[in-house]
């Protein structure tokens, strides 16, 4: 089934989608400029023998097939095998193209220029300039096209045009041309095939699994998240709290909880009160957010905020700033029975000097927030 879908995103040409191709060159774009290198070298080596094999076949022009070999080709391959690692993607791969074109064209062209009565015999190479150029090097499909299509076009005019050939070889050769220059390209049609194929099929199973990545990652999230206020809901405090009390650093642990909630709520509505427990749950978050600790809704009108600092020397100026935060949001609470006019909390805190035991953490500063109620709310006590 992965595979139906990746051959269905291949054109004719074997060209994967841009996103593709970018990300396979990502993966494999390394291990393929080395394997050009290599075959490069090895290629100009083997390439560079037939000049011994010109001496015998093509003696009448030995010194020019000589010169063009070792002053022509082997330069423009080592400039090649230079260049391969610093260019695009795509002008490396139609950089080869030219260099197999001039690999290919050469030979033919020393043959129609020489006189030699073996010079025939030099067609020989061909095939295994086109095996090198795409088997060996595996040229792109669509380059490989190109140049098998360019080769032959220019071997058939060459073996057509060239006087004295024997007209007994003529079709012979045509057909080992023709049958030469086929075979190679079905082969890199069925190995450039094979990769895109293959790669298109693990990209797109990659793409799921990253796909089902985020999705886990977001109903996580959403099982951490308060849905009315935003902000982490209990679960996520309670999965935090032991990681970070196990760590080293000194904490201060506040519960804040909403002054005369119930009587907001009575006088309002609970729409109304969603709303207020909304701003203020985005104040405690932002506040979290500037000292570098995290907050959360403990339930109700209940908040948690975990914070970095020693309970003995911030804890007060944590708490207090805390209480003046809320108070300047200016929210009105004309129903409060205690003669205040505006949304207030009351907060209880506790540090890990004490204990860094999560259930006795809670409970100590639980019990110093009703202290802070008992003493008349809109205030901080410590636990």
């Amino acid at each position: 089934m992965l595979h139906d879908r990746a051959m269905g995103r291949l054109d004719w040409l074997l060209r994967m989608p841009t996103e593709v191709e970018h990300a396979y060159e990502r993966d494999y774009g390394p291990d393929r400029i080395t394997h050009l290198r290599q075959s490069i070298l090895i290629g100009l080596i083997v390439y560079n023998i037939y000049n011994l094999t010109s001496y015998a076949l093509m003696a009448d022009i030995q010194p020019i097939t000589v010169a063009m070999r070792l002053l022509v080709l082997s330069p423009g391959s080592l400039i090649i095998f230079w260049l391969v690692p610093r260019m695009s993607l795509a002008w490396r791969e139609r950089m080869l193209l030219v260099g197999m074109l001039g690999a290919s064209l050469l030979p033919l062209w020393l043959f129609s220029i020489s006189q030699s009565p073996y010079a025939a015999y030099t067609l020989g190479e061909l095939p295994l300039v086109l095996l090198f150029g795409n088997m060996l090097l595996v040229l792109r499909f669509r380059y490989a096209l190109t140049f098998t299509g360019v080769t032959c076009a220019a071997a058939l005019l060459v073996v057509y045009t060239k006087p004295g050939l024997d007209p007994h070889l003529i079709f012979p050769v045509t057909v080992q041309i023709v049958s030469g220059l086929f075979f190679t390209l079905y082969g890199n049609w069925h190995t450039e095939r094979q990769r895109a194929r293959g790669y298109l099929a693990q990209y797109d199973a990659e793409s799921r699994a990253d796909e089902a990545e985020r999705a886990g990652n977001m109903l996580r999230d959403m099982s951490r998240t308060d849905m009315l206020t935003g902000i982490a809901n209990r679960r996520h405090l309670d999965e935090l709290l032991p990681e970070l009390l196990a760590g080293h650093e000194d904490l201060v642990l506040l519960m804040v909880d909403v002054d005369h909630f119930k009587a907001y709520n009575d006088a309002y509505g609970h729409p109304e009160g969603d709303v207020c427990l909304t701003r203020i749950a985005t104040t405690l978050d932002e506040f979290a957010e500037r000292h570098q600790g995290f907050a959360a809704r403990y339930g109700g009108e209940e908040f948690t905020l975990v914070l970095p600092g020693e309970v003995k020397t911030g804890g007060a100026f944590l708490a207090d700033r805390l209480v003046r935060a809320v108070r300047s949001l200016s929210l009105p609470h004309p129903s409060r029975p205690d003669g205040l006019s505006h949304i207030t909390v009351s907060v209880g805190y506790a540090g890990t000097g004490h204990s860094r035991d999560v259930k006795a953490l809670i409970e100590q500063a639980d019990r110093a927030l009703y202290e802070a109620k008992r003493a008349g709310r809109n205030l901080a006590r410590a636990g």
